[in-house]
Order: structure tokens, then C-alpha cells, then sequence
């Protein structure tokens, strides 16, 4: 079971990757926050991460990657931003950058590349 956490504050984005990704076969958590996603994290195991960077609350999606990486070292890493660029963040070496807009299909092809 590929399970992949989705998280990103914009409602209608989430919605949409959660919908692709459990087309594809994936099993899907979803968070609104890092936050969120970071409590989600101490029950239960993943094994893909796809998020958003800026989100309110206390941690981004750069923190939660960097989390992630730590708990889970096998997990797939996937972050978004239309904003941050690659070289004003710390991601995890082994954490990929996607630039929004993104089209979803190269998002499934990725995860799936990462399992």
C-alpha cells in the first residue's frame, strides 16, 4: 500500500491531487497545514510526501519535509511553491522541487517514478 500525505492549504488544489493520486492507486491522508500534517505523521507511517512550501501556521512545508526525511529516510519527497525558489530553501538531498504551477500528470509520474 503506497500511501502519500498531501498537504496544501488551497482546498481545491489539494482536492484535485488527492483525486489523481487515488486514481492512480495510491492511498491518500490529507492535511491543511504542516501543522497538521506533523501530528498526522506521529500515528502513522508514510511512504510519499507531497506538499506545499508557504501554508499558515508554525511550520512550512519545508519544515515538515525536512521532518518527513528524518522519520521516514525511504519516503518520496515532493515540494511545491510558485513563490520560493530552490535556492532561498534547505530541502532534504533526496526531496524533489516542483514549480506551481504544475500539471498533475507530471506529479503522478514522479510518485510513481519514486516507488
Amino acid at each position: 500500500m503506497r500511501k502519500v500525505l498531501v498537504v496544501d492549504d488551497e482546498i481545491l488544489i489539494r482536492m484535485t491531487v488527492i483525486d489523481a493520486l487515488e486514481e492512480a492507486g495510491f492511498v491518500v491522508i490529507e492535511a491543511g497545514t504542516a501543522d497538521e500534517a506533523m501530528d498526522l505523521i506521529e500515528d502513522q507511517t508514510i511512504h510519499f510526501l507531497f506538499t506545499d512550501i508557504q501554508m499558515p501556521g508554525q511550520h512550512s512545508g519545508v519544515d515538515l519535509a525536512l521532518e518527513v526525511a528524518a522519520r521516514f529516510p525511504d519516503a518520496g519527497i515532493i515540494v511545491a511553491s510558485g513563490r520560493i525558489r530552490t535556492d532561498e530553501i534547505e530541502l532534504p538531498p533526496t526531496a524533489e522541487f516542483l514549480t506551481k504551477p504544475y500539471e498533475i500528470d507530471l506529479l503522478v509520474k514522479r510518485l510513481k517514478a519514486l516507488s
